[in-house]
C-alpha cells in the first residue's frame, strides 16, 4: 500500500490537495478526524470541532500518540493507494512509515489571513494552531514532510503544484 500523507495547519487546504490527488491520481482519501467523528457518534456524544479535539486528546492520553493513526489504518490498509489527511503528531507519521509499503508526506502551507477567511463559523484558527503545535507536536510533523506545497494563489495554481510534486516524487504515474 502506497500512502500519501497530508498535513498542515487548520484551513490550509489539506482536503483540497487530497481531493485532487484522489480525483486525478486515484488515491482513495481517508481523513483522520473521521474516526473521531464516528467514535463520538458511537458514544452518543455531540459532534463538533471542540468535541473531536477533546476526544482526540483523551484517546492519545489513554492509548498513545499514534492511536488515531492506528484507527485510520484499520480502515484504509486494504484500499490500495491512499491519501491520509490530518497528521497531528510525529508518532502518527512514524506509525505509517512503519506500516505502509511506501509513505510520502506533504505539508500544505497557506498564509494565516487566507486560513482565517476559509474558517467557518468564526473558528479560531490561532487557537487550533497553538493546540496542534504545542500539545500534539505538529511542528515536528512539518519537519518530517518530504515536500511543502504553498497554497497561496488560485485553485488552478495549487493543482499545478500538486501535479509537479506528484511527477517529481514518482507518484504521478501510479
Amino acid at each position: 500500500m502506497k500512502v500519501i500523507g497530508v498535513c498542515g495547519l487548520a484551513r490550509s487546504g489539506k482536503d483540497t490537495v487530497a481531493d485532487y490527488i484522489e480525483e486525478k491520481y486515484g488515491f482513495r482519501k481517508f481523513v483522520m478526524s473521521d474516526v473521531l467523528r464516528d467514535e463520538l457518534v458511537r458514544r452518543g456524544r455531540d459532534v463538533s470541532k471542540r468535541t473531536m479535539l477533546e476526544l482526540g486528546n483523551e484517546l492519545r492520553d489513554a492509548r498513545g500518540r499514534d492511536v488515531v493513526a492506528q484507527m485510520i489504518y484499520e480502515r484504509c490498509h486494504d484500499s490500495g493507494n491512499v491519501s491520509v489527511v490530518g497528521f497531528r503528531s510525529p508518532a502518527e507519521v512514524e506509525f505509517f512509515k512503519r506500516n505502509a509499503d511506501e509513505f510520502f508526506l506533504i505539508d500544505v502551507c497557506a498564509p494565516k489571513d487566507s486560513r482565517v477567511v476559509r474558517a467557518h463559523g468564526g473558528e479560531d484558527v490561532a487557537s487550533r494552531d497553538s493546540d496542534d503545535i504545542l500539545k500534539k507536536g505538529l511542528d515536528g510533523v512539518f519537519s518530517m514532510a518530504n515536500v511543502s506545497i504553498d497554497n497561496d494563489s488560485t485553485l488552478d495554481e495549487l493543482h499545478l503544484r500538486v501535479d509537479k510534486m506528484m511527477k517529481d516524487s514518482g507518484y504521478g504515474g501510479v
